[in-house]
Formats: C-alpha cells, sequence, structure tokens
C-alpha cells in the first residue's frame, strides 16, 4: 500500500507549503503551470489542477511526469521520502474508527521483489491482461509468507484491498499457485464486516462521473479507474445505498454472461428509485460466451465491452418492461 505520509512529504517538499482547502482537500503549487491551484485528497490519493493542468490524477501519475521519469522510479522517489522530511499533520488527518481488518502476514504490494514467488504472481496477473502499474495503486500485492493456522495463511494469494475513503476497510485473496481454495476472504465473524458491504474499487462512485459496476474484481480492475464490483450476481443492500446515494452521473451494469436477468432487476431498483437522477444502461454478454469469446469482462476485453457499450441502450421503462419479460425475471411483489 502506498504511504500517504510519504505522499505528503514529497509534495512539502517540492510543491509546497501544503495548506488546507475544503472538503477534504488540500493545496499546493501545480506542478505544471506553478501557480497555486493544486488540490489534493490524501484520502484518494488523487490531485487536480484548477487552472485545467489534471483533472483528478492518481498523484503518482502527476509526479511521474513531472519528473519524466518512470513509474518504478515514481515509487522508488516516494519510497525515499523517510523520517526526516516532513509528516502528514495530525490536523490534516482525519479520525477513523478502530478497525479489526488488517492486511494479512506476508503481504507485499505487487511490484515488490525478486524471488520466484514474486515474478509468479505479477506473470499471474500480466498474463490476465492487467496493468501492474495500475494495480500498484490501488493496493493490490501477493503473500510470500506463511503462518501455521492455514485459515490464517496467505500464502500464494494474490491480495486485493477494499478502501473507503482511503481506508482499509476489507480484502480478498486469489490464489496464484493452485491452492485448493481458489478465493479465501477474512471470517466475517473475526473481522466484523463482510464483503456484501462494499465494492471494490468504491471510490470510483465518488470520483469518477461514469461507473462500470461488474461482478467481479478482476472485470472492474480491467476496465481501471472507473470500474467497481460487488463480489457476486447481486448487489446487498448496503452496496445499493452506496449506489444510489453516490455522485456518479452514469452507470453502466454489466453482469457476467448468463446472469442478465439480475442485472436488469437491479437497473429496476435504481431507475425506480424515488431520488434517481442516474442514466442507466444494462450490457449482455451472453452472445460473448456463445461464441466462446468468453463469460466476463476480463475474458473478454475491455476493447470489446466498450464496443457493446456503445450499442446499448439507456434504460428507461419501456426497455425495463420488454427485457424483464424477455428474460421472465418480473418479480411478483414488485408495483410494475
Amino acid at each position: 500500500m502506498i504511504d500517504k505520509d510519504k505522499v505528503y512529504a514529497y509534495f512539502a517538499k517540492f510543491h509546497g507549503p501544503v495548506e488546507p482547502s475544503t472538503n477534504g482537500w488540500y493545496q499546493c503549487t501545480c506542478p505544471v503551470c506553478g501557480k497555486p491551484k493544486f488540490a489534493i485528497n490524501f484520502d484518494y490519493l488523487i490531485g487536480k489542477c484548477w487552472r485545467g493542468c489534471f483533472n483528478k490524477k492518481f498523484l503518482l501519475d502527476v509526479i511521474q511526469i513531472y519528473h519524466g521519469i518512470s513509474y518504478f522510479e515514481t515509487r522508488e522517489l516516494i519510497d525515499s521520502m523517510e523520517d526526516g522530511f516532513t509528516r502528514i499533520p495530525q490536523s490534516l488527518k482525519k479520525e477513523t474508527k478502530d478497525t479489526k481488518i488488517f492486511l494479512p502476514v506476508g503481504y507485499k504490494p505487487i511490484l515488490s521483489g525478486s524471488t520466484v514467488l514474486a515474478e509468479r504472481a505479477r506473470m499471474y496477473l500480466r498474463n490476465r491482461g492487467f496493468d501492474l502499474n495500475y494495480l500498484d495503486k490501488i493496493g493490490v500485492g501477493y503473500c510470500d509468507e506463511s503462518v501455521p493456522d492455514r485459515r490464517e495463511s496467505y500464502f500464494g494469494y494474490i491480495i486485493v484491498p477494499f478502501k473507503r475513503r482511503g481506508t482499509l476497510v476489507y480484502f480478498i485473496g486469489r490464489t496464484f499457485i493452485g491452492d485448493f481454495e481458489r478465493y479465501k476472504n477474512p471470517a466475517k465473524e473475526k473481522v466484523g464486516v463482510g464483503k456484501g458491504e462494499f465494492f471494490f474499487n468504491e471510490e470510483a462512485f465518488i470520483l469518477q462521473d461514469k461507473v462500470y459496476l461488474t461482478e467481479g474484481w478482476a472485470c472492474a480492475a480491467t476496465i481501471g479507474e472507473a470500474g467497481a464490483s460487488m463480489q457476486g450476481s447481486i448487489w446487498g443492500i448496503i452496496q445499493r445505498n452506496t449506489v444510489f446515494t453516490s455522485s456518479a452521473k452514469d452507470l453502466i451494469i454489466i453482469p457476467d454472461a448468463g446472469y442478465y436477468p439480475n442485472g436488469i432487476d437491479m437497473a429496476y431498483e435504481l431507475f425506480t428509485y424515488k431520488n434517481n437522477d442516474k442514466r442507466i444502461k444494462v450490457l449482455n454478454l451472453d452472445s460473448y460466451q456463445r461464441e466462446g469469446l468468453g463469460k466476463d469482462v476480463n475474458e473478454i476485453g475491455k476493447d470489446a465491452v466498450l464496443e457493446l457499450e456503445k450499442k446499448t441502450p439507456w434504460v428507461d421503462m419501456s426497455f425495463l418492461y420488454k427485457e424483464m419479460n424477455n428474460a421472465k425475471s418480473i418479480n411478483p411483489h414488485q408495483k410494475i
């Protein structure tokens, strides 16, 4: 995970002073125009220039552009900001509730390490078409240590963190060495929360005008910054309410092949919500599966899915009636 104190130290040193602005944002000198118009949100590690130089861009991308260095060199620069540099003042930090969730023993950022296991983890993700730099920015890593209690051991697992306002709230593990458990999650009775309470990349609902909602994290990560996933074929109540109240203007629901009716039902819930102000599309991937091209976004590929999005109409009541009847998925308790 990226150390927020070190990111603050970098901006205080190279573009400071860093001063409080409004609504959780802080202001410093823009790396491009040199004006005191660069706003930073340390919860999400993004920045924007009010003069238009950057718009909600990852801070690591801003640093990379400013210095003209590689992403790996950018990470090295941030990691070099040690205790001798300025730390985030307590006045800039938000109080958070005590958490029961911590990354597992042996967690390493995905770009760190040169062991056989580290290279194997990166190769697994490359072979699935992921941008490793993007995964590193959002905290994806791997585990290279085991613990005696097998239930607590994530050795050989990709670790996918879930964050809310920049704070770790959950994580899931996905084996890349063929463990008999394909996925492993922290037990709800131990950490007090379950995967159905959060989205992977939940911050997309705050930072993006358009959000692509998928079933699994791999599909959301294939989309990139605008992708979020619910870890299942239908959202939970807490997840649903997060979508209902989010600032996103457009929602593109992308169920896995075979689960299109679930996506239509979700669209109906949102479309008929009394305060709904979002435009909605539901993409149907069934034809891709029939043609042997894949069952989800990660298998089919981002470009093909974005092309399908262009051809798919925005939801209205007539569209919903037709699709719900075609799929025979009408809930008899709903008043349509």
